[in-house]
């Protein structure tokens, strides 16, 4: 990971949300010149203040330096689960219902 690359993220992060670094200076209390100067002479922020980046902008740090998200949490909800939230399936339903969701859960568990 490099400074160039975190930027490019924090640039394209503020461009997405449709705000602006001057926002982002007022939002995490750094000054502009700070701003400049890390990206001037290529670098990446301490991390207590990366943390800041990040929270104003509601990503993760980690989202910051590599460009990735983290994948969420899937469950494997039992069969039972699914019949307390859907009751009136039958249970070929619910088994075609599980065998999805333990699909979908396994593709991105391996993101």
């Amino acid at each position: 990971m490099n400074a160039e690359f975190f930027w490019k993220v924090v640039k394209k992060e503020v461009e997405k949300q449709n705000t602006s670094f001057e926002w982002l200076y007022q939002k995490t209390n750094i000054p502009k010149g700070t701003f400049s100067s890390w990206k001037n002479r290529d670098i990446i922020p301490r991390a207590d203040e990366a943390l800041l980046i990040a929270q104003a902008l509601n990503v993760s740090v980690e989202f910051l330096l590599t460009g990735v998200d983290k994948p969420r949490e899937v469950s494997n909800p039992t069969v039972n689960e699914i019949t307390q939230t859907i009751p009136f399936f039958d249970n070929n339903d619910l088994q075609t219902i599980l065998a999805t969701v333990r699909s979908m859960s396994s593709r991105y568990n391996k993101k």
